[in-house]
Order: C-alpha cells, then sequence, then structure tokens
C-alpha cells in the first residue's frame, strides 16, 4: 500500500474513532499471537482517547498470552460486557466467517473496520486495511498508532511485540523484513517488555504441555521421498495430558522443522465430532494457501490451514493427495 493510500486510510479510520464512543474489537477464532497482541494495543489506544471500548473472541486466551489481558474490558462469547458498539474492529481475519461466533453480535448498523495481512482477505469491511505484504497485523495497528499520533506506551508496546515476534517465528520465518525488525525495535525503545515476553511465551511450558509435545512427536511419519512430513493430535492426547486445545497451536511448526522437509503438515480432531483441523506449514517457496483454499480454508503462503470433516487418517490421505500433486509441479 502507498504512503498516500495509508494517509487516506488512517484519515478515515481515525475520523470513525474521533465521530464515535462505543468500540468493539475482535479475532479470528482461536486467536494466536498477532490477533491478541494487536486487540490488546488498539484497546488500550481507544481507552486511553476516553472511548467505550470491549474486546469479545469466539475462543479462549492461550495461556501463554494471559498476561498481557487488561484487567477489564476482555470478555469470551457469549459473555458480553458492552452496549450496542457503534464501530467494530475486526482483526487479523480474512473473513467474517473466521470471527466465528461473534458475527452474530455485530450490530447490523455498525461501521466494521476490517485490519489484517492475510493474502486471501475478502475485504468485508466498510473500510479495509488489508496489507499482506506486511509480517503480522501488529505491523499495521503500529501504523495507525503511529500515523494517528498516538503515545505508543509500555502496554501498547509490549502487545504489539507479542504479535510480531509470534508471527515471524521469533524472527526465523521469510516474512521477517526490515520493516519488521525496525518496528520491534522501535517498541522496545518505547518499553516493550520482550524478556517478560520471552519468558512468558516460549520458556514457561508446562508438564503436561511437555508431556503432550513427546506424544505428538510419536507420530511423525515421512511421505513423498520425504519432503512431506505428518503429525497427528487426537482428542485422547489432549483428554490423557489434560491440555486444552488451544495452548497447542506452536504444534504446527513440528513437523516443518525436520532437515529436508519442504511441507509440514498437523492433523488435529476438533471437539466437533468427526471433523480435523489441518494447520500447513511450508518453505522453499511452496504456496500452502492454494492447498488450504482447494478445502475452504486459507491463510498465507507458508502458513495456512482449514478444516476437513473426516477421521484423521481419511483427512490426511486427501491432503497428501493434494500436496503429492502440488509437488510435481512445484520441481
Amino acid at each position: 500500500m502507498k504512503d498516500t493510500t495509508i494517509k487516506i486510510v488512517v484519515n478515515e479510520i481515525y475520523n470513525r474513532i474521533k465521530q464515535y464512543q462505543r468500540f468493539l474489537i475482535t479475532t479470528h477464532v482461536r486467536a494466536d499471537g498477532d490477533g491478541i497482541g494487536s486487540e490488546i494495543a488498539l484497546y488500550h489506544a481507544l481507552t486511553g482517547m476516553g472511548k467505550s471500548v470491549c474486546i469479545v473472541n469466539d475462543s479462549p486466551i492461550p495461556q501463554i498470552y494471559k498476561f498481557i489481558i487488561p484487567d477489564t474490558g476482555m470478555c469470551i462469547y457469549p459473555e458480553v460486557s458492552q452496549d450496542h458498539a457503534e464501530v467494530v474492529f475486526t482483526l487479523d481475519s480474512p473473513t467474517l466467517e473466521r470471527l466465528g461466533k461473534i458475527q452474530e453480535i455485530i450490530p447490523k448498523d455498525a461501521i466494521i473496520i476490517n485490519i489484517d495481512h492475510h493474502i486471501s482477505n475478502e475485504y468485508f469491511g466498510n473500510i479495509n486495511w488489508v496489507a499482506d505484504d506486511v509480517c503480522a497485523t501488529g505491523e499495521i495497528i503500529l501504523a495507525l498508532l503511529k500515523e494517528a499520533n498516538v503515545d505508543i506506551t509500555p502496554d501498547i508496546a509490549t502487545a504489539l511485540y507479542v504479535s510480531i515476534v509470534t508471527d515471524t517465528g521469533r524472527f526465523t520465518h521469510s516474512n521477517t523484513t526490515p520493516e519488521a525488525l525496525r518496528a520491534a525495535a522501535f517498541l522496545i525503545e518505547r518499553g516493550a517488555r520482550h524478556t517478560e515476553i520471552s519468558k512468558n511465551v516460549y520458556n514457561t511450558n508446562p508438564f503436561n504441555l511437555t508431556q503432550l509435545h513427546a506424544h505428538v512427536l510419536h507420530t511423525i511419519k515421512l511421505h513423498v521421498g520425504n519432503r512431506i512430513a505428518t503429525v497427528w493430535l487426537t482428542k485422547e492426547m489432549l483428554e490423557k495430558t489434560h491440555v486444552d486445545a488451544i495452548d497447542t497451536q506452536e504444534f504446527a511448526d513440528i513437523p516443518v522443522s525436520i532437515d529436508g522437509v519442504t511441507i509440514g503438515v498437523l492433523f488435529r480432531e476438533m471437539t466437533k465430532p468427526n471433523w480435523v483441523k489441518v494447520s500447513l506449514r511450508s518453505r522453499n517457496g511452496f504456496d500452502v494457501n492454494t492447498i488450504a483454499k482447494i478445502f475452504g480454508g486459507g491463510g498465507h503462503k507458508y502458513a495456512a490451514g482449514c478444516e476437513i470433516q473426516g477421521s484423521i487418517a481419511d483427512v490426511q490421505q486427501r491432503i497428501l493427495g493434494e500436496l503429492e500433486k502440488a509437488l510435481l509441479q512445484h520441481r
């Protein structure tokens, strides 16, 4: 997005912020660090302007992000503590469907401001700021706040640093651009508590989660000349280790980390009977977003997902069939 276009969008958004008082902020189902960090940063910015703000998400907050959650103003559907919202910010969600049950509580007359970095975004908002060339939605929120001359407090900086550090995989993914690193440096200068973030997000693993990790490692298999790696995560494993599925988001990175593997896939049984959540990760230029779209999902070039009805074994067979065809064309 060109600088002139950014200024136009910022003005549109900021004019709505000045015009209205009641705001609702939300993100996609099974919210990750980018979605949650972006929400919290915007929450602090808007409350700092004297606005009435409520964050409402479809899914529980993963344990590793609870340290940045404000004491008030955040709830999980169906608990909604705010009056009729005039403006709804949807963050890091490519479609309205990805908001889950939150779609049900968006007032029909509310202004929807869609801020996202997914290539699969459907531009469903009254105002859309979609930039698929940035590392995280948090990078867009930072640009918005800077352009609007909002003071970046340590709480805002910490939330946005969570967004950027998690969506770049601790600055190891291909979306780690010079702009992402400059944004991270700026946030540390503004008081981002990066040592606290490292401790909570990466270095405080509960014992039962480590046990689950061991169970998942036992399911690793290689396919198609060792170019694809798969792992399984079953409801039985979750029950045995007493782990909530929302706390297993990082497991999708396990298979693609294997040397020589181009595509990694995590198959997780969902609470909905006979449905499987498929998380795809890739490298070496392979676009997994195109595969996810075949099954009604989407995401990014190197990280995407979908949900498919069937057993893990059946779903794996279908996914591997599409991946093998795509790999033959990718050579």
